[in-house]
Order: structure tokens, then C-alpha cells, then sequence
């Protein structure tokens, strides 16, 4: 199912150059566009936020303005929109980023697959969320990598999936923010805040019970 209808909120992050007279630009022509201006760098996390907080349609994605995906790619997934709760792509070129790179990336899909059991093709690529039970998800700190958390949570509720392919636009090899060390301590905690929400659940369930056993219902 394509998509009727839509809308792009741009958000201009601190930027230093012209970036944010062009969005104004964009935004004067086009209804559709509405532009956020941050006085200084606040972050990926903060922009999913902010585009969370002013979301009017049922669904929403985060398309970074780096120009890193293919237009045909975002084209493909806009156009799997609908087909299930999510739709989650997967890099089907992410041996261009460099063999190191790739390595430590399909190290940490295999290790996310292992502890969780969803057994996805890419973890860290383009998504389309279902407003709605996002919103539901307490947010954790939005400086943080927020994606790991936010898409299995979502899937652990039971949201139904589709993959779709996306291709990197021949991005280049070498360093990547991706690939600091703060970005997997990010990852790490996010896993840790996964497992300690499970492990909460888990022992709340297991309370209701035992309270069940321990106080039967004297009534009919």
C-alpha cells in the first residue's frame, strides 16, 4: 500500500550553515513541510522525539539528512507501509562501509538475534513505527541510541513485521559516529535497560500468581 497522504517535519540540529534557511525555504512552499530549529546539536534521539511529539498520521520513520540511503530504497519502504505493524529494512550493501566495519556490525545483529530471538536482518537501518504504540513506550534517555530499545520493545508487545531491502548510497570507508566507542556503551545499556524490563515483567507476573495462591478469592 503507498502512502495518500503525509507530512515531513525537518529539524535543523544546531546547524552552523544555511541548512535552516533552506528547510524555511521547503516549508513556505509546501504545507506539508514544518521545520524545528535546535540552537545547538541535540542528537538523532532528540529528533525522534521531537518528530514522535508532533506526529499527526498513524505512522512515522526518521530518514537521515546525510543523503546515506538510496532514494529508491526509501521509495521501497515507503511503499511497504501498511503491509504490517513495522517495517523494518535491512542494508543489503553494508560491505561497502569497509570490511571492519561490516564485520563489528554483523557481530552485533548476530549477538541482538541471540539474546532476543527475532532473529532480524538489521537492527540499525530505516523503520516505519505505528505512532500510536510508540507512544506508549516509556522513552528512555533520547541521547542515547534509542532504536535497539524502541524496535524490541515494540516486537515483544507482538507487532507484526515485514523487511524490506534498503542499499547504502556507496557510503564511504573508514571512520563512522556508528562505530565509536560511546555508541556501543549506548548499545550496551540499551540492551541492559531490555533485559532489566524483561526481567521485571517477568517477576511481576510471577507475584501476581503467588498472591493469587496466597489469597484465593472466598467469594463466588
Amino acid at each position: 500500500m503507498y502512502l495518500e497522504d503525509f507530512e515531513i517535519i525537518l529539524v535543523d540540529d544546531g546547524s552552523t550553515d544555511n541548512t535552516g534557511a533552506i528547510m524555511d525555504r521547503f516549508a513556505l512552499r509546501d504545507p506539508k513541510v514544518r521545520v524545528i530549529h535546535n540552537s545547538h546539536p541535540m542528537g538523532e534521539g532528540f529528533a525522534f522525539k521531537t518528530g514522535l511529539e508532533m506526529a499527526s498520521f498513524d505512522a512515522m520513520t526518521l530518514i537521515p539528512g546525510d543523503g546515506t540511503f538510496r532514494n529508491a530504497s526509501i521509495g521501497r519502504m515507503l511503499r511497504a507501509a501498511g503491509a504490517a505493524d513495522l517495517v523494518i529494512t535491512y542494508r543489503d550493501n553494508q560491505s561497502d562501509i569497509g570490511f571492519s566495519r561490516a564485520i563489528l556490525s554483523h557481530l552485533a545483529r548476530f549477538a541482538l538475534n541471540v539474546i532476543f530471538g527475532f532473529w532480524l536482518a538489521d537492527h540499525h537501518s530505516l523503520i516505519i513505527y505505528p505512532v500510536a504504540p510508540l507512544r506508549d513506550l516509556p522513552m528512555k534517555d533520547p541521547r542515547r541510541d534509542h532504536q535497539i530499545y524502541v524496535l524490541i520493545s515494540l516486537l515483544r508487545r507482538g507487532l507484526t513485521y515485514v523487511q524490506v531491502p534498503v542499499s547504502l548510497d556507496t557510503p564511504a570507508k573508514g571512520s563512522s559516529r556508528k562505530t565509536r566507542p560511546r555508541n556501543h556503551l549506548d548499545v550496551f545499556k540499551n540492551v541492559l535497560s531490555l533485559l532489566y524490563d524483561s526481567t521485571a515483567d517477568e517477576l511481576s507476573a510471577s507475584g501476581a500468581i503467588l498472591e493469587e495462591f496466597a489469597y484465593p478469592s472466598i467469594f463466588t
